[in-house]
């Protein structure tokens, strides 16, 4: 680990990026807990300073991944959609993907959702905390097929698909940025689905990232989204750019607008409750201010999701209203 911190921390002319292979090595050595805190968080703030090299994030990918396939219930490519938000979560505007996932999950596209809570940059509500206060359980990683068949939509936890990496927790804490690893760990696609949504916030990063998750991932369908806090969610009243899926593997970004004026979405405090009853009341009351918004992402999935050809469609197969009722078949109630 000395080595590798004395490589990418020598200084602006004696810096150099890690090699995959050093990458993978500095992965397995935290993941491992043979690294201490200190080296860790050197490691991390080194390459933060130098800036990420692709190599590095995909030693970093190859390592977790190799991990988390060998313990992997699912197959090697899951009919399923993978949704990538930052993990960090959101901290001035609540999130769409839970409420816009639980309305797709029901008009039938599978969807996986992941993350873990209370870490930097933005230390936000992320999904699982949301999750949890709607009174519904994280997802045990051996039985994720099997709820993901029955209920449609898993919330997963590194606790249960990579245990190594929630060990990283307290050193990410006292850096308290962002450092590769908030990179990684959205898109690390824990049940391999074939369709996968990743959340960017940087343009310059996008089309690396995008080529680096190609070649992470051969055989999934990788879309990226510059949305809300750099989410997957669909800015409410403005375009939102992307950056779709190409059988060529072209990295054309595009661009979708909202087909109507959506109100700004509110700010909320940053506490799990509150943004859980956002999601009882834009799902249960059709005459919120956001209901057609949430729809409109919901939509959104299914068509990224292989479910519809576009848009228009997804909104035409996609119920007028949801059933008020949550995946395991407590009542969604406010």
């Amino acid at each position: 680990m000395k080595t590798l911190i004395k490589t990418v921390g020598t200084g602006p002319h004696g810096s150099k990026d890690l090699s995959v292979d050093q990458a993978r090595e500095a992965a397995a050595l935290m993941l491992d807990g043979r690294a201490t805190p200190a080296q860790i968080g050197a490691l991390l703030l080194a390459i933060r300073t130098k800036g990420e090299a692709d190599t590095e994030l995909e030693g970093f990918f190859q390592e977790s991944r190799s991990r988390i396939l060998s313990c992997s219930p699912a197959p090697p490519v899951l009919d399923a959609l993978d949704i990538g938000d930052p993990y960090d979560g959101h901290i001035r505007t609540t999130g769409l993907a839970i409420p816009a996932s639980l309305w797709a999950a029901h008009a039938g596209l599978k969807i996986v959702l992941h993350g873990y809570p209370d870490l930097p940059a933005k230390f936000g509500v992320g999904h699982t905390r949301v999750w949890e206060a709607l009174g519904m359980s994280i997802t045990p990683w051996q039985k994720s097929l099997e709820v993901l068949d029955r209920h449609g939509i898993v919330v997963l936890s590194p606790c249960d698909f990579l245990p190594g990496w929630t060990a990283l927790q307290d050193v990410r804490q006292e850096l308290g940025l962002r450092t590769l690893l908030n990179t990684v760990e959205k898109s690390l696609n824990p049940l391999n689905a074939r369709r996968m949504l990743t959340g960017y916030f940087h343009e310059s990063l996008a089309p690396r990232l995008h080529a680096l998750l190609r070649k992470v991932y051969p055989e999934q369908q990788v879309t990226l989204v510059s949305g809300s806090e750099g989410s997957v969610d669909l800015h409410a009243h403005r375009p939102t750019r992307f950056h779709p899926f190409f059988e060529d593997h072209s990295a054309t970004p595009r661009t979708i607008a909202p087909p109507q004026y959506f109100p700004p979405l509110p700010e909320l405090p940053a506490r799990a409750e509150t943004h859980a009853d956002f999601v009882k009341s834009v799902l249960t009351d059709n005459t919120h201010p956001h209901y057609q918004l949430v729809r409109y992402q919901a939509a959104f999935f299914l068509w990224q999701g292989g479910h519809s050809a576009d848009i228009p469609s997804a909104l035409a197969s996609l119920p007028d209203e949801y059933p008020s009722i949550l995946p395991d078949g407590t009542p969604l109630t406010r």
